[in-house]
């Protein structure tokens, strides 16, 4: 059995000068980056994560003095 190498990419779709599309996941991550952006924008600045109330997520962090 022989493959040939072509030059098209399978991952983007270009049709009379469109953006390229990445299929199939491209139509639901560029919904859901969208929606994480304005996430993100709405966040207060300069907003501090309390770990300390989550002991679990320091789970092997170690504090050397």
């Amino acid at each position: 059995m022989v493959f040939k190498k072509t030059d098209r990419d399978l991952c983007i779709n270009r049709n009379n000068h469109q953006k390229p599309t990445f299929h199939p996941l491209g139509d639901f991550l560029n919904p859901a980056l969208a929606l994480l952006g304005q996430g993100l924008k709405k966040s207060p600045i300069g907003q501090k994560l309390d770990f300390a109330n989550h002991p679990y997520l320091c789970k092997g962090l170690y504090k050397y003095e």
